[in-house]
């Protein structure tokens, strides 16, 4: 089992609770905090677009910039409560890769049950 920093908003947190389940992660829940909690225990990193205010860029920004943690895999993702343009998921996919992130992925794109959870955690699998 892989210790999972998990930094989204609060209204993601049950979804990403699923797709994680077979993981020990816990969840974080501002810029500060998330940075208090980078440890050498720290596997893998899942962030929100809309963590602590939308502050998803500047922990990736303070993760790329940090020697001891910015070979940490990082999941980018975003669970949109509106339908978003093709052109912001695709600014944000491509955004979030130039700060650092190993993979971005629109949970809007996949139901939320059990055999698309599955799906979203076999990227997160791919990268542990």
């Amino acid at each position: 089992m892989a210790r999972i920093l998990t930094a989204v908003a609060p209204d993601t947190q049950e979804r990403v609770r699923r797709i994680l389940a077979a993981h020990d992660f816990f969840f974080v829940a501002s810029l500060d905090e998330a940075k208090a909690a980078l440890d050498e225990s720290v596997r893998l990193i899942f962030i929100g677009a809309r963590f602590d205010e939308s502050r998803m860029f500047d922990f990736l920004d303070y993760i790329r910039k940090d020697i001891g943690h910015r070979k940490i895999p990082i999941v980018a993702a975003i669970v949109a409560p509106t339908t978003l343009s093709p052109d912001t998921i695709n600014g944000l996919a491509h955004t979030t890769k130039i700060f650092g992130a190993s993979v971005f992925v629109n949970l809007n794109d996949f139901a939320d049950d059990a055999k698309e959870n599955a799906r979203i955690r076999l990227i997160v699998d791919a990268l542990l």
